[in-house]
């Protein structure tokens, strides 16, 4: 019997609503405080919080996957 060693980290909104009622990360074994805190900057982004309020509480991070993700929204969205 396999038994799901992953940690998640749930966020679910309650009441009507047109936003993402529930957006869930598998959080890896071996993650790093880094790592966890890049997590955490993308769930904040994905509720909706502006850029600069996150950047605001969380500082900057060496996101080396920053320019990569505004590459593939730009070819989204345009």
């Amino acid at each position: 019997m396999l038994i799901d060693m992953t940690d998640k980290l749930i966020y679910h909104r309650g009441g009507k609503t047109k936003e993402a009622k529930r957006i869930e990360f598998e959080i890896p074994k071996g993650m790093t405080c880094e790592e966890f805190k890049i997590i955490c900057i993308r769930m904040a982004g994905a509720l909706g919080y502006h850029e600069n309020n996150v950047r605001d509480s969380f500082g900057t991070i060496a996101d080396v996957n920053k320019t990569k993700d505004k590459k593939q929204l730009k070819l989204l969205f345009d």
